[in-house]
């Protein structure tokens, strides 16, 4: 089967490789889109969370069972996401089923084979269902949208009534949406420095964007980092109202350092935001089946995976032109 395997820093493969064999408790996926996240990024740029070299990369997915265990509760045909986590099962946090708070968290396509390929061998008990008349298209998206549905939720509990989202990547961009478009927020603002981006914010349903925080005419003293970068960390807490609270959706390549001694005098709280529950993706999935909120804005090109690195080239330019890629398996 077509694959698309990690090499190295900077060095993805196309290979031909045999199809997986699931065991006699697993199903069999056919994987009809898979899309490239930030966190595929780091591994692509910086080596970041792999276990085995080389591996097939890849963790958002959208597919049709194969072959499925009797009495499952999926059948051939049915078109389904997974969660592609994968807890180490033993530490405090595993214990308390808060598996997304493991410290050890690892993802499909990264300690195991992913699902950038034709075919993926996954657990039933990790698969949601989407509804029959669903667009692959729209389905690939549920296990970003998990991220920012837990993100969501989170930020939602402190009741504000305006939020700016620095950051308008996808995970930004889908936070923005789903405060403005499910939660109908009064305001919801995304900063971001590329004006592609800032467009997409426009469509994702933002009332505002800004180049810069610098340029933000409204005061925030709630803000979302969906950056991850050291200097805009700073920024953030710099500009951000006395008792604000940040709600931090970004992975740091590198560590930040941070005035906490702003931090302190200013009463700021963080609060981090790790991927999702099982809970968290079977609502976006829910979100996804009843068309609650448009996304058709999201995924800006579809590439075959024959054509991967070009994919990954594409959204590491330092002037975006693709918000979303999906790779097709299939060609």
């Amino acid at each position: 089967m077509k694959a698309l395997r990690y090499y190295g820093i900077k060095n993805i493969r196309f290979e031909e490789i045999p199809e997986p064999r699931p065991a006699e408790d697993k199903v069999l996926v056919n994987i009809i889109y898979a899309g490239i996240c930030g966190s595929d990024l780091h591994i692509y740029k910086e080596g970041m969370f792999m276990e085995h070299i080389p591996e097939t990369m890849g963790h958002e997915f959208a597919g049709k069972v194969v072959t499925a265990p009797e009495g499952c509760g999926f059948l051939p045909g049915d078109l389904v996401t997974g969660d592609p986590r994968v807890p180490c099962g033993e530490c405090p946090a595993c214990a308390g089923k808060a598996f997304h708070r493991c410290l050890s968290l690892g993802f499909i396509g990264e300690v195991s084979p992913g699902a950038f390929s034709e075919y993926l061998a996954i657990e039933p008990s990790k698969l949601v269902k989407f509804s029959p008349e669903v667009d692959p298209g729209q389905g690939v998206l549920a296990e970003p949208l998990a991220v920012a549905v837990h993100a969501v939720e989170r930020i939602m509990n402190a009741a504000p009534q305006k939020v700016l989202v620095v950051g308008g990547g996808p995970i930004g961009l889908l936070i923005a949406t789903l405060l403005k478009n499910h939660h109908h927020l009064n305001h919801v603002a995304v900063a971001d420095i590329d004006g592609f981006r800032r467009r997409k914010a426009m469509d994702a349903g933002a009332d505002v964007t800004y180049e810069t925080l610098k340029e933000a005419e409204d005061a925030y003293e709630y803000v979302v980092d969906a950056v991850g970068s050291p200097g805009v960390m700073a920024e953030i807490i710099s500009s951000i109202l006395p008792g604000g609270q940040i709600f931090i959706s970004a992975i740091y390549e590198k560590l930040p350092t941070l005035d906490l001694n702003l931090v302190v005098g200013k009463e700021l709280s963080l609060t981090g935001n790790n991927a999702y529950s099982f809970e968290d993706l079977e609502k976006a999935v829910g979100i996804i089946n009843a068309g609650a909120i448009d996304l058709s804005w999201m995924v800006t090109t579809i590439y075959p995976i024959s054509q991967g690195e070009e994919a990954f080239k594409s959204l590491i330019k330092k002037e975006k032109q693709d918000l979303k890629i999906v790779i097709d398996p299939r060609r």
